[in-house]
This record gives structure tokens, sequence and C-alpha cells, in this order.
């Protein structure tokens, strides 16, 4: 209990600086719900008034009352609009700030922590838990507010009747204690939810995303089967959840409905002793829900408290680096870099099982435009995953222009060169916008230079929109050769020093790759380039080729000194001309 608590206190802290922002709100919200709730307390005692006029015949403090309790609900409706703005606008600040600190954690993760977890994990944290804990310090500023006030009730029926006052909160504490025994159970059960849920929402989103090879695949009924299993285990966890609320509530509906009957004897009891009148009766009996009223609003926060912890913990553990491992970088920082590449003695594996690149050592010269070439699975695209620092080297040194990859900051690295892979995602954005993910600030004139390069600018320009196309996600309205060169385009837009194309011309036809080998060769000179291609007879022309085995560089040399000297790459060079014969 006292680690739970300790729990709390630090998440509360931690949460604060989300929402102090709105504090104002905050106290305006906590009055409001303070008036509600003095105004919950006022008027069963109004009520028991005008039972009291009418049984006695005052017509004139009838018609009062009456009044009375028009203008205190026309009153109540105002606190209840005004409650209603202020959340609203404490909610949507509270939720637009967390969802963008969650969001832009979640882009410093290390890509071995997204590797190995599912998408569900980081899409539940920033919708759901965020949600949750927006609506927190709400909750709490009304049920803490509607407590205090009805303290005040409790005090009013001491002084009214000792006996009916021992009474209700006896009867109370029992209700207490029943609603407290349900929170704790639910608790642990709403933990494992949550993490059903998390792989729930992502083989759902992956159903969506990957709708298109399901059914090429014809794989309706295996992917239905295991996104079927994910819901009905969360359904069966939640179901576990409400059996356990909905049994906890029979009996305390119960336990309040037996009290409701033996506060009624025990009244007669006592007014039968002269120890009670009938209108003190009557006011304590209209102010029963106001007490059972107190001590929900007592479980309501422990039930909260409860549910602050498990979001708040699951929001910070993407927060802080403690759970998830951040990405690092160094201080150091260069506006421009010159494109010198160096690897010493690098080794690299993705998991535990064996090396990916072992003991390697090369070096590429600024302007220097290097190819590297090699089975499926030789450590190629791994070495460019290394130099952009998406994964960091078990051991060895990475240098770029002679300064260690680890000593320089993300601008630097980031800055200073762009890779162009074979599965580039295009985001659901017009064209133009995806463009200005790369160079913010580029003009239209930059943007479509560099569609030219890219040998899609006439395309672009024959559609309706041209530039303001909607491509859909990842850019489904557009050929697998088209999103090929957009991607080019906007990594060209980017106009760094190191350009990286992995495989970047693998989905165009021969005569559009013909055109992309033709931007690149205008390129040389200007820009470090290193290049994977698939097709060996678009790599002759480089600097230098590196032909890399099983995860270390077996040769090197420019494309006439390897067919002389290396039988290995001899042997994949004829391969390739016989295949694209």
């Amino acid at each position: 209990m006292k680690k739970e608590k300790s729990k709390f206190l630090k998440n509360i802290k931690k949460t604060w600086p989300y929402i102090k922002e709105c504090k104002l709100n905050l106290v305006g919200y906590a009055l409001v719900s303070v008036i509600e709730a003095i105004i919950g307390a006022v008027l069963p005692l109004i009520a028991a008034q005008i039972i009291l006029n009418l049984t006695s015949g005052l017509m004139q403090q009838l018609i009062l009352s009456a009044l009375t309790i028009f203008a205190i609900k026309f009153i109540l409706y105002i606190t209840t609009y005004f409650k209603a703005f202020l959340f609203r606008r404490i909610y949507s600040a509270t939720l637009n700030k967390l969802q963008v600190v969650v969001a832009k954690e979640t882009l410093k993760l290390e890509i071995k922590e997204i590797d190995k977890a599912s998408s569900g994990i980081f899409i539940d944290r920033l919708n759901k838990d965020t949600q949750d804990i927006s609506t927190m310090f709400m909750e709490y500023a009304y049920w803490i507010s509607n407590v205090l006030s009805n303290v005040g009730v409790l005090v009013a029926i001491f002084v009214l009747n000792k006996y009916l006052f021992i009474f209700c909160l006896a009867a109370s504490l029992i209700i207490f204690l029943i609603n407290k025994k349900r929170v704790n159970k639910q608790y642990e059960i709403q933990r494992k939810v949550k993490k059903i849920q998390e792989k729930k929402t992502g083989l759902t989103s992956e159903l969506v995303r990957g709708i298109r090879d399901i059914k090429v695949l014809n794989a309706n009924d295996t992917i239905l089967k295991q996104t079927s299993d994910k819901i009905v285990e969360a359904s069966n966890e939640e179901i576990k959840m409400f059996r356990i609320r909905d049994g906890y509530s029979y009996l305390k509906l119960n336990t309040e409905n037996i009290s409701d009957l033996l506060f009624i004897v025990f009244g007669c009891f006592l007014y039968q002793e002269g120890l009670l009148t009938i209108p003190v009766f009557v006011i304590v009996y209209n102010y029963q829900e106001t007490i059972k009223s107190l001590l929900k609003g007592v479980t309501q926060l422990l039930e909260y408290n409860k549910r602050f912890v498990i979001s708040s913990d699951r929001i910070f553990e993407v927060i802080d680096d403690e759970t998830f491992e951040k990405e690092k970088f160094g201080t150091k920082h260069l506006n421009k870099l010159n494109g010198n590449i160096k690897f010493e003695k690098v080794n690299f594996n993705y998991n535990e099982t064996g090396q990916t690149i072992k003991n390697m050592s090369f070096e590429i010269k600024p302007n220097e435009t290097v190819s590297f070439v090699g089975k499926s699975g030789a450590g190629k695209t791994t070495i460019f995953n290394l130099i952009t620092k998406l994964y960091h080297i078990t051991s060895g040194k990475i240098l770029l222009d002679n300064i260690d990859i680890n000593e320089l900051d993300r601008e630097s690295l980031r800055n200073n060169m762009s890779i162009i892979t074979q599965n580039s995602y295009i985001f659901n954005f017009s064209i133009k916008d995806n463009l200005l993910l790369a160079k913010e600030s580029a003009t239209m004139d930059e943007i479509r230079e560099a569609c030219k390069m890219a040998r899609i600018d006439d395309y672009i320009m024959s559609l309706p929109d041209q530039y303001d196309t909607m491509v859909g996600e990842n850019g489904i309205i557009l050929s697998g050769g088209q999103r090929q060169r957009i991607a080019i385009a906007r990594a060209l837009l980017m106009k760094t020093e190191i350009i990286l194309f992995d495989e970047a011309t693998s989905a165009l036809d021969n005569e559009t790759q013909t055109e992309i080998q033709k931007a690149i060769q205008n390129m040389k000179g200007e820009y470090t380039i290193l290049i994977i291609a698939h097709r060996l007879s678009t790599v002759v022309d480089s600097d230098k080729i590196f032909v890399v085995d099983d995860g270390k560089i077996i040769a090197s040399g420019t494309h006439k000194e390897l067919l002389n000297n290396c039988e290995f790459y001899k042997n994949l060079y004829e391969k390739d001309l016989q295949l694209n014969e």
C-alpha cells in the first residue's frame, strides 16, 4: 500500500507539468464543482421543507420553498454549463500536450525497440492512456469537492441526531468497504487488459494496413483467426472485470436496500422512544443519498488513483528512458560533412544468435561513388543502417570525417545524409507535403527540380491536382516505380553530402532505371554516393565496388579489377547478365 501511494505521488509530480498551464481553468472547475456539490447538499433539505410545509398546510411557505428550488436549480444548470466548458478546455489542452510529448518521445526510440515491440504498445499509449490521464485531474477536482461538501452534511446530521448519524456512518462504511474490495480486485485485471488490448490494437492496425496483401494471399481466414483470438482474449478479461464489478454492485445495492429498510425501522424505534422528531427524520432520510454520495466519492477517488497509476506508468515508460531505449547522440556539431566514411574493425548483430557484420573495415573518400554487392542477407543494408546510426555497433568504430559517429549530434548525422530504400514510406499527404518532409522551406522550383532529376515531374504535372494530389496510405494510388521516384526526389531535395541508395531502383522499369542512373551519374563528383544494387550492371561505373559476403568484405576494386581478381564477383556479375538478358 505504501509503495502504491509512493508511485501515485511520483506520477502526480511527473504529470503536473502537462496540466499546470491550465491551472486557472482547473481552479475554476474545482470552484464550480464545489458550488454544484453544495447545491446537491442543500436541495434535499429544501425538499424536506416542502414535505413539511405540505403536511402542515403552510401554502405560502410551500410556494416560497418551490421558488427557492427553482432558483437553485437554475444556478445548478449554469454551473453545469460552465463545468462542461472548462472540462473541455482542460481536457483538450492536456491531451494535446501529452500526445505531442509521447509522439515526440516515440520518435526518439531506438529502431530495435520498434522491431521487437507490437505497434499496439505505442498506439494505445499515445491514444487511450493519454485520454485517461487527461480526464483524471478534473475527476479529482470534482470528487474531492464532492467529498468535502458532503462532510458538512454529516456534521449537520450529527447536530440533528447523533443516533441516526452513527447509523448512517456505519451503513456507509460497510458500502465503502464493499466498493474498496471491488476496486482492488479490478486493479490487476485492468493491467492485464491493457497489455492484451495493446496486442489487439497492433493486430487490427496491421489488418487494415496489410489488407491488400491479405486479399492477394487469400489469408483472410488466417489473419481473422489471429485477430479474433486476441479480441476474444481481451473480451474474456474484460468480462471477468465486469463480472467482479457487477457482482460487487449487486452486493452493494442489496446492502443499500437493507440499509434503507433498517433506517426506517430504526427511525420508528427512535420516534417511539422520544429520541427523534418527524421533521428531523424526514430531513435525514432525504440526506441519505448525499451520505452515500460521500462514500461513493471516496471510492471513486481510490478507483481513479489506481487507473491513474496504470495509465501514467505506461505513458512514462515511453517518455522516460528506463523501459524503452532511446537514441543517443553526441554533442559535437558539424554544419557540413565532407563525406569521408571509415569502418574500423566493426562488429554488429541484431540479436544474440550471431553476428551480421564481422570485423569489417573499409574507407570511402569524399565525393566517391561506391557500390556494395553480394548475395541477399550478406549484410549490405546493415552497413547503411549503421552509417545512418539506426542501430549501434557492437564493437569497433565508424568515423565520419575522422570523427567517431557517437560523438556527433543528431543534426550533424541526419542533416548530412539521406537514404532511399526499396520500401521508402510515402505518407497519406499530398505529393508536395511528402516532399516537404525532407526540406520544410523548399520552394516549388526546388521541389520540381528534384522531381525532374528523379524523372517524376512529368507524371505529377499530368495529374488533375498536380503536386496537391493526395496519395493515400503509403502512396497507394501510385505504382511501385512512382513511389520510388517520389522517395528519390524527397532525398535529392535534402541535398545532403552523403546519399545512400539501398536497392532504390529495384521497383523501376528498365527505361526509368536508366534515367535514374543518368541522374546519379550527373551527381558523381559532387556527393559521396553509396549504392546497393540488385542489378550489377547498374554499378559498373562506380569508383569502387565492395564485395560483401557473410558480413565481411571479401574484395574491393573497380568493376574491371574485380572481374579479373575476384571469382565470387565474376560469378555474381555473369548470373546477373543471364537474368537480365
